[in-house]
């Protein structure tokens, strides 16, 4: 049997390192190129996802920075509510009054609303309820626009030692919610140790 020839295997070489060739770029657009479109794809995606991460991550920092911020200012709106409350909220102004009488150490004797205040809460206003004309009364302002200032007016008498009637008034003025004392008149008692009485017309505050 005939050996081939150095031509034949040459040739032969030369076919099988085209078919080889094509096998690659075949492999190159059916396989490869595919999937290296994929991955760009995917490394496109994951770093908009790294993106959208970093601002997320912003967001929660910046919100967290914000919180003690956001703190104060309910705090403030908690204190401006006490301050000058939406009602006249007579009862809450007694037991501050009360409070302060007794950690100052004077007998609260008195305390009596101003007969403005009756007046004040008889008042009704009408509001006309839709094109019918009717009308509804109600004890309450209609919401809306800029909130009006009303006064609570009373009168107090207290009883006790000059420097604890002082440190009362104190207390009255540095009371978180404002109260304005109209008029104050003080009488003595008589003895080597009398006591003091004070009376005052004093004022609060109220939106209305």
């Amino acid at each position: 049997m005939e050996q081939p020839s150095e031509t034949k295997k040459s040739e032969q070489a030369a076919a099988i390192l085209i078919l080889s060739v094509i096998i690659i770029i075949a492999l190159i657009y059916l396989v490869i190129k595919p999937q290296m479109a994929d991955l760009k794809k995917n490394n496109l995606v994951a770093a908009k996802k790294g993106i959208e991460l970093d601002n997320k991550d912003q967001q929660i920092s910046n919100i967290k920075e914000l919180e003690p911020k956001i703190k104060a200012a309910q705090a403030k709106v908690k204190k401006l509510a006490i301050a000058l409350p939406t009602s006249q909220k007579v009862g809450e102004i007694l037991v501050q009054i009360e409070s302060m009488a007794t950690n100052s150490r004077v007998a609260l004797t008195a305390l009596t609303p101003s007969g403005e205040n009756l007046e004040a809460s008889t008042e009704t206003t009408l509001i006309t309820t839709g094109e019918t004309g009717e009308e509804a009364i109600t004890g309450e302002m209609p919401t809306g626009g800029e909130p009006q200032i009303g006064q609570y007016t009373f009168s107090l008498s207290v009883e006790g030692s000059y420097g604890s009637i002082v440190k009362f008034v104190r207390s009255v003025e540095t009371n978180l919610r404002p109260i304005k004392i109209e008029k104050a008149e003080f009488s003595a008692g008589e003895g080597a140790d009398p006591g003091v009485t004070a009376t005052f017309n004093m004022s609060t505050f109220y939106q209305k």
